[in-house]
């Protein structure tokens, strides 16, 4: 019986076979078989064995998977500098892409893949209004990454006729400083990471096309006045809640507000730790 190892499947005269079944070979199998199966490849074709239809399902899945995911341009920081627009501190191997867009422009070029960054300092320091634009559905991800425009500049999403909106991401202990986000895109900070807009006058710029600040419970959000917060309100939220809606999803310091949790959600987990205290009784 043919058996299968790490590496791909053994074939019966016991060689390894690299050909892999593509997804649409295993959800056809899946749909069509009365009975669990396995595949494994041969240089004569595909070879059905028996096995758990699990097995497969899981498989089928994972390759899908595979198969949909969006490629990525992941930050190496192997260039001289922090400089985001140096080829040599990207990692392009997961993209079609071959470089990143041309700085200088009014907007630059936009983004065309997926960016993640990962354990960085960057300090863009590019001219005024020479906004880094993120291509339509595409997002940009800090990740434990210090990123600061130092100039008047920002995040932005496409200004077209198609209202697509972009992501931002600021997560794991990160921290974004710049002077606006503006056109259609949205911005995600989890409960460790904290984001600075310095701009007057609707830093969170939703003008063109929405634009979005989506705060975890503990995520810290600043801005040039206290009365910014009033002004952009309807942008700001807290769990889908806007701050024009109910203030009471942030807690001020000055003109660092912090994202506190609905009340629905600590009356929740008051009452979860009443139930462990009685447990323990």
């Amino acid at each position: 019986m043919t058996s299968r190892t790490a590496s791909g499947a053994k074939l019966l005269d016991g060689r390894e076979s690299k050909h892999h079944c593509n997804v649409g070979v295993l959800l056809n199998c899946l749909v069509r078989s009365p009975a669990p199966f396995w595949l494994t490849a041969n240089d004569r074709g595909i070879k059905y064995t028996p096995v758990m239809r699990t097995k497969c399902l899981i498989a089928s899945l994972a390759l899908a998977a595979t198969a949909t995911s969006q490629a990525v341009i992941v930050w190496n920081g192997g260039g001289d500098n922090s400089n985001f627009y140096d080829n040599a501190n990207w990692d392009f191997s997961g993209s079609v892409e071959t470089g990143m867009p041309a700085s200088g422009g009014n907007p630059s070029a936009a983004t065309a893949d997926d960016i993640l960054i990962l354990g960085a300092t960057i300090n863009e320091t590019s001219g005024a209004f020479t906004n880094i634009e993120i291509g339509d559905g595409l997002s940009v991800t800090l990740d434990g990454t210090s990123f600061r425009f130092t100039n008047n500049n920002g995040f932005t999403g496409l200004n077209d006729a198609g209202d697509v909106t972009s992501t931002f991401n600021i997560n794991n202990g990160s921290s974004f400083n710049a002077q606006f986000a503006a056109v259609g895109i949205t911005v995600n900070v989890d409960s460790t990471s904290s984001i600075r807009f310095r701009g007057g006058g609707d830093p969170i710029n939703s003008q063109v096309e929405q634009t979005t600040i989506n705060l975890a419970p503990g995520a810290q959000l600043t801005l040039a006045s206290v009365a910014e917060f009033t002004e952009q309100g309807a942008d700001i939220r807290v769990g889908g809640i806007s701050f024009s809606d109910d203030p009471s999803i942030l807690s001020l310091n000055g003109t660092t507000a912090t994202a506190v949790p609905e009340p629905s959600s600590v009356v929740l987990m008051f009452v979860a730790g009443l139930g462990l205290i009685r447990r323990r009784r």
